[in-house]
């Protein structure tokens, strides 16, 4: 079973997205963005909170390059960080209204190679 990074400091969405990754067959751990390059097992895919420092972002989508994709998620009111992820050519980048219905689907997506 492939590992699913969750990348974010919230732990009450932590929960909710473990729960919608499982759902699609996945292992998921919340992973803070310092200890990425720790991790025992290369993930199949990113999820990134955009509330992270704009700093912390950055860190993550350079560590991931071309090893995997990144699917992101923010506040609909975070403008800049949803249009910043955009730029970024992320896999898919939701708000957090959107993670219930959309999620699963950007995940498997990713992971296998396709679009959102």
């Amino acid at each position: 079973m492939s590992l699913i990074a969750i990348v974010t400091q919230d732990l009450f969405l932590t929960a909710k997205i473990e729960a919608l990754v499982r759902q699609e067959g996945f292992q998921a751990r919340r992973v803070l963005p310092q200890a990425l390059a720790l991790l025992d097992e290369h993930p199949a895919a990113l999820v990134l909170d955009l509330g992270l420092s704009a700093e912390a972002r950055m860190g993550v989508v350079a560590w991931a390059s071309d090893r995997m994709p990144v699917v992101a998620f923010g506040a609909h009111v975070d403008r800049d960080a949803l249009a910043w992820a955009r730029q970024a050519d992320l896999h898919a980048v939701l708000t957090k209204g959107q993670l219930e219905a959309r999620l699963g689907r950007a995940i498997r997506a990713a992971v296998d190679g396709t679009g959102a």
